[in-house]
């Protein structure tokens, strides 16, 4: 596609003098930021840090002057974020079966996301001598969802209170391919209070819910785009962007406190996280 894309932008600028294209390829730091759950005591249960990823992409201009015009890109761009979870805490044995054991405790989870989307930005640019800043608007479509992290539970004794010996387990999410209650069907034991029940060495995204309607994250993403350019030469140039997402991420389905149940039943946040990220590029143009 790319080739292809770059064979019609030739093609287009051997016929206008306003009409220019290029590409950009480079490094994205990027997180996720939303309100953390809160212990009792007023301390944060969640954080988010930024994670890696990587973008190459396409490049149109059209010039008004030689300072001034529109760009837009078709770019791939990976966003996502590092999420930590360390508090009180609950866990299900054999969700759903006539065993189900829901137990107490205290979890630390990690998990680290990584979201793939096909962006099309459309920037306004004016250039100062080397240096060109541009602003506008961002449209990022969803192409891929995963995740990977891990969850350590120190579990409390159902029978005296006394502390458990801690277990973990592996996630292993896909959040566009993953069904409700998926696991992996290797298993291994977890001996609570005399009793062994059967842990999934991994779990899916949707492994607390028992029907899965739409994807955990959005298809598409609005935000809005600012950066910077130093060009090197008439077409070299190196350039730094902040992307601000302004739309919830994610859906509110899925959207559930870790630290404590209404009963048994989850406690719906449907809070809103969105997305930032800030870009390295280096491109001719």
């Amino acid at each position: 596609f790319f080739f292809l894309f770059c064979g019609y932008a030739t093609l287009a600028f051997s016929q206008s003098d306003h009409l220019g294209f290029g590409f950009r390829a480079g490094l994205s730091y990027s997180r996720f930021d939303g309100p953390s759950e809160v212990a009792t005591n007023g301390t944060d249960l969640e954080s988010y840090k930024a994670n890696g990823g990587f973008l190459i992409g396409a490049i149109v201009n059209y010039k008004f002057t030689d300072l001034v015009g529109l760009r837009s890109e078709f770019t791939y761009s990976q966003r996502g974020t590092k999420y930590t979870y360390d508090g009180p805490s609950y866990f299900r044995f054999e969700k759903n079966q006539l065993n189900e054991l829901l137990l107490q405790g205290s979890r630390h989870q990690t998990l680290s996301v990584k979201n793939t989307y096909i962006d099309i930005p459309v920037l306004a640019y004016y250039k100062i001598g080397k240096i060109e800043i541009h602003g506008g608007i961002n449209a990022g479509v969803l192409v891929s969802s995963t995740g990977g992290g891990a969850i350590t539970f120190e579990g409390i004794s159902p029978l005296n209170g006394n502390a458990l010996p801690a277990f973990n387990t592996s996630l292993d999410y896909n959040y566009k391919s993953d069904e409700a209650l998926g696991a992996s069907a290797a298993t291994k034991k977890v001996n609570v209070d005399g009793r062994d029940y059967d842990l999934p060495v991994f779990l899916g995204a949707y492994y607390d819910f028992d029907e899965k309607d739409k994807d955990l994250y959005k298809t598409l993403d609005f935000g809005l785009a600012v950066g910077a350019s130093f060009f090197v030469n008439d077409g070299l140039f190196l350039s730094a962007r902040y992307v601000h997402g302004l739309g919830d991420v994610d859906r509110n389905d899925y959207d559930i406190s870790l630290q404590s149940l209404n009963g048994t039943s989850y406690i719906p946040r449907a809070d809103k996280n969105t997305s930032k990220s800030w870009q390295f590029c280096v491109g001719f143009s």
